[in-house]
């Protein structure tokens, strides 16, 4: 996967590097043929060079020195000094071979033999290698077959191939008999000499280049186009790829990665109707207090824009502790999270943020801004709804909706954060968490009561201070009120709103006290 990404970031850089590498590769295998076939071609140039002066010796040897003999006509080595006559085989291949040498630059040729006639100078082997060829050729099962090796002569690689000279019927006959021939007893068949071809590489080289330029220029023109059609495949890929990750972002924004994955999907693609999931989790909804009275005096425009700057800076707080936003309803948040926890570090996380955005935004604001949050875990059902044609995924558990009615009911305390008993026992180190009893609330739509806290964590500290210093006061008081002793509910309720006239709960449950007991004279 890192090497998709470095081709998708870095497609200028991958394509040079692959050209670096094409291009070395060609290169190292042109080195390499180039010296192959410049070898190759060095072997069949000096078998045709020697086929030629072996026929051409034997042609002569055969039709022209046989013709002559019993005639006028000397057959000698020094046919220079004797008018009528011509050179012997050997002395003429000999200088035929020197004529071609200075010729033909990087070939040079020459006829030699272990048993030269006295009269030849250097007739013999020059060197090891003419020694070892010639040792080679003479006890070969097949005296066609040559001899050869690739040495460094005068700084040059140089091919050195020798082919053996086979005395046929006319030359034995007159090497036998020849004053200046050193051996008397040659049969038909037996290796006189060799001769040898020294061929140059770079001579072969010159001969192969043109070939090997046109070669070059289309296997160049080949990469060229290559690397072309690689660059432009990239930067399609690049483009579907970033298209890719832009639809996916696009998806997340209205369907949750953690979704998907609680679901084990890897895509939203992979979603199928009625897949589901049962999970324990934490729900949070928070909701803008009296958000209708606020929003009245803004066009539709301004009232988009204040709830995208509102949930703005109040979903990335839940994301950050580890949740994530099932819904928007409006101004409202609806959100989940795998503990506790997280819950409360995302609560009063918004709750402090709220501050701020209030004295950021005071001189455009109508009124100070204020939220509600509730908070309950339970266990929730996470799938998708709806049909065929329209999917939604989704939420779906009594858990849910108790949160919300949890949610609602900081409107009838004054609160800004009220949370479930079963969540506030599921947090880690609930000892500082500044909290109290709220008491059992019928919430509605539920034929059960819930115990409800009030977390006043996130509030001034002259309100945290108040509330901890009537905390036992306060609870007692909701004690007396849930076992339906009003009177003296009412005493304690009172007694906290004189030391905390701000404590919105203590002044509610002090006029549900009143009202219960002027009910109840009437009933007497």
């Amino acid at each position: 996967m890192s090497h998709l990404n470095f081709i998708h970031k870095r497609p200028l850089l991958t394509v040079a590097l692959l050209f670096a590498m094409g291009a070395g590769a060609i290169f190292g295998n042109m080195v390499y043929l180039t010296d192959s076939i410049n070898k190759e071609l060095a072997l069949k140039y000096a078998d045709s060079y020697l086929i030629a002066l072996n026929t051409f010796h034997s042609f002569y040897s055969s039709d022209v020195v046989a013709r002559v003999k019993g005639s006028e006509v000397a057959v000698s080595s020094r046919y220079k000094e004797l008018e009528t006559s011509i050179p012997v085989p050997a002395t003429l291949s000999i200088e035929l071979a020197n004529r071609i040498s200075a010729l033909e630059s990087g070939v040079s040729t020459r006829l030699y033999s272990d048993f030269p006639f006295a009269t030849r100078l250097n007739g013999g082997p020059r060197d090891p290698f003419e020694s070892l060829a010639l040792s080679n050729l003479r006890f070969a099962e097949d005296r066609a077959l040559p001899f050869y090796r690739y040495e460094m002569i005068a700084g040059q690689q140089t091919l050195r191939y020798a082919k053996s000279l086979v005395m046929a019927e006319s030359c034995v006959a007159c090497h036998n008999s020849h004053p200046d021939s050193t051996k008397k007893d040659w049969q038909v068949g037996d290796v006189r000499g060799a001769r040898v071809v020294n061929i140059t590489l770079n001579r072969v080289h010159k001969i192969a280049q043109g070939g090997w330029l046109m070669t070059l220029f289309v296997l160049g023109a080949i990469v060229t186009v290559s690397i072309l059609l690689i660059f432009v495949i990239i930067q399609a890929l690049r483009s579907s790829i970033r298209m890719l990750s832009l639809t996916n972002t696009a998806y997340n924004r209205f369907v949750p990665h953690e979704f998907l994955s609680y679901l084990n999907k890897q895509s939203i693609i992979d979603v199928q109707l009625n897949d589901n999931i049962e999970k324990q989790m934490t729900i949070l909804f928070s909701d803008i207090r009296s958000f209708t009275s606020i929003s009245e005096g803004m066009t539709p425009q301004e009232n988009f824009q204040f709830i995208n700057d509102y949930l703005g800076i109040m979903g990335p707080i839940i994301r950050h502790n580890n949740g994530f936003i099932d819904k928007y309803i409006g101004d409202a948040i609806m959100a989940l999270f795998d503990n506790t926890d997280d819950a409360l570090q995302a609560s009063l996380q918004m709750l402090a943020t709220l501050k701020e955005y209030n004295i950021q935004n005071i001189s455009r604001l109508p009124q100070e801004l204020k939220i509600g949050i509730g908070v309950h875990q339970g266990k929730v059902r996470l799938g998708a709804i709806g049909e065929d044609g329209r999917m939604d995924g989704t939420v779906i558990s009594d858990a849910v909706n108790l949160a919300s009615r949890i949610e609602s009911s900081t409107k009838l305390f004054g609160s800004q954060f009220l949370i479930s008993e079963y969540a506030l026992r599921n947090i880690e180190d609930s000892n500082h968490v500044e909290s109290r009893l709220i008491g059992e609330v019928q919430v509605k739509g539920k034929l059960k009561s819930v115990t409800l806290y009030e977390v006043f964590s996130g509030e001034a500290s002259d309100v945290i201070a108040s509330k901890k210093a009537t905390l036992e006061l306060f609870e007692d008081a909701v004690r007396l009120y849930q076992a339906g002793s009003y009177d003296k509910a009412l005493i304690k309720f009172s007694q906290c709103v004189d030391q905390s006239p701000e404590d919105n709960a203590a002044a509610y449950y002090q006029s549900l006290c009143r009202g219960k007991l002027v009910l109840k004279t009437d009933s007497e």
